[in-house]
């Protein structure tokens, strides 16, 4: 689904992100776990195209059998158009809270998907009962929704376009342990009935054994170990990873 071989990204003669490679395989779910400053959001910056001003990025992030390091801007915006969906930390500054939840939500799926506002209307609604949401939040504002209830609306977005590729990146740190759990599970259903593969960014090891079939270690900007959740949690390769395992306890 997704190969990324030797990635770099130097921003200002800084070295952010040295050499990693690792992949997503089709139909699973893969977490980068790591520390604050590890370099696990940074890349998912590269993938998505959105790294700060003066970056300088190399190495290839094959998807669809294009590099998106290389892609054209009118490229990227297509394939994030068309196979990729982003989930970001807090949900709710991926919302204009000045304009009512339908309006965005038809920005997020329907519009790109083509359909009219009608069709739009229909299936959005059917997907947010299916998610435990009132038809009637798409007459609210963003203020007006709870935080869980904001993510939802993200996972909704998320159903109506059936991405090939949809990354989370840290989407429940804004999230208390309920509505976390709650989240995670949402995830794994949209896994295993949609057959979504999903990259996941936490910093959480519990969230990596409820959710992930791989997983991806990352430490000062390195990738140090990879490999499926299960093999990694019972035979760390790495002392980092030892120790990240042992703290859990």
């Amino acid at each position: 689904m997704l190969r990324v071989h030797q990635l770099s990204i130097d921003i200002d003669g800084k070295s952010i992100v040295r050499n990693s490679s690792f992949s997503v395989p089709l139909g699973k779910i893969t977490s980068i776990i790591g520390e604050s400053g590890s370099g696990k959001s940074m890349t998912v910056s590269a993938l998505l195209g959105i790294v700060p001003t003066g970056a300088k990025v190399t190495g290839q992030a094959i998807f669809n059998d294009k590099n998106l390091i290389t892609v054209s801007d009118r490229e990227m915006m297509e394939i994030r158009k068309k196979h990729l969906f982003t989930i970001f930390q807090d949900a709710a500054n991926s919302f204009n809270p000045s304009v009512k939840m339908r309006h965005q939500l038809f920005e997020f799926s329907g519009r790109k998907t083509g359909d009219t506002i009608e069709e739009f209307r229909v299936k959005m609604e059917c997907i947010l009962d299916d998610l435990g949401l009132a038809s009637e939040i798409m007459e609210q504002y963003p203020f007006e929704l709870s935080g869980g209830m904001l993510q939802r609306c993200m996972i909704a977005c998320a159903l109506y376009m059936e991405p090939a590729l949809l990354i989370a990146d840290e989407p429940t740190s804004a999230l208390d342990m309920v509505l976390q759990k709650e989240f995670i599970g949402l995830l794994k259903r949209l896994n295993e009935r949609h057959g979504t593969t999903i990259l996941l960014i936490t910093h959480d090891l519990d969230i990596v054994a409820e959710a992930a079939h791989d997983m991806v270690v990352m430490r000062h900007g390195e990738v140090i170990e990879t490999g499926s959740v299960v093999e990694v949690f019972d035979c760390p390769k790495h002392p980092y990873t030892k120790l990240l395992l042992d703290s859990r306890f």
